[in-house]
């Protein structure tokens, strides 16, 4: 199933108050164009840790195994964009960094937060506009043969969700068993707890954007039970399906 373009942006202001720390070891299915406007904060991956600062703009790049740390002294304000693509076929191979850019652009990004509608054709534009400025500007990841067959196997996951992993390996000419060993390897994380966060974005769409009871999304979404969809969104996003609803103005 094709990811539509709601699912593929979030556009969200973060305000938490002096201290925040948020684990993404098992990596995130989504890019991030970031701008830090309150405290100072510090994103440690395996190969790179950056340092980023007040009027800061950042890039997290889809599937990082990363933890961050948030410091502020009184707030902690960011403006976040994350993207799974940008729906243009570009290559998005770049490294976890602080951008080196102009005020025009920062102002780009505070612009798309001043829209009274999320994910409106003008908040789309000035994404656009402070994307395709940075891009090529940025630095970008060693590739090797295993990288790119996770790059792969990440994709037909994405696009079919709820395909077997059996059915996945296939769709990549390659066994089950050595999918699950080279994804493990490049990535850390497993296929199937990958699969399982790209169908929660799914969840986290329908909760947002509907009205439907938490049973019956569970049963959308191929979950054997509701407690069992609940269990697994908690472990990916930190959330209960209720807490998503509450903080939707977020």
């Amino acid at each position: 199933m094709k990811r539509n373009l709601l699912s593929n942006f979030v556009f969200f202001n973060v305000k938490v108050s002096k201290y925040h720390y948020t684990d993404n070891r098992a990596g995130v299915a989504v890019n991030y164009l970031a701008y830090l406007r309150k405290g100072t904060a510090k994103i440690i991956s395996e190969n790179d840790t950056i340092d980023i600062k007040e009027g800061d703009l950042f890039f997290i790049p889809k599937n990082l195994s990363y933890q961050s740390y948030w410091y502020g002294n009184d707030e902690i304000d960011f403006l976040s964009c994350s993207f799974s693509s940008l729906l243009t076929g570009e290559d998005l191979n770049y490294k976890l960094q602080v951008i080196s850019c102009s005020d025009e652009i920062k102002n780009e990004v505070q612009a798309i937060f001043e829209e009274d509608t999320p994910l409106s054709s003008k908040s789309l534009a000035h994404f656009y506009t402070a994307i395709a400025a940075v891009l090529p500007t940025l630095k970008r990841k060693s590739e090797s043969k295993e990288l790119l067959l996770a790059e792969k196997i990440r994709e037909c996951i994405e696009n079919n969700p709820h395909a077997s992993l059996k059915d996945v390996a296939k769709l990549c000419a390659i066994s089950e068993s050595y999918m699950y060993d080279l994804f493990k390897r490049a990535t850390g994380n497993t296929p199937n707890d990958y699969k399982l966060k790209i169908i929660c974005e799914e969840g986290i769409e329908l909760l947002l954007t509907t009205n439907k009871k938490i049973e019956e999304i569970a049963s959308i979404l191929n979950f054997s039970s509701s407690s069992y969809f609940r269990k697994v969104l908690k472990k990916h996003t930190g959330s209960s399906p209720g807490e998503i609803r509450r903080n939707r103005g977020f």
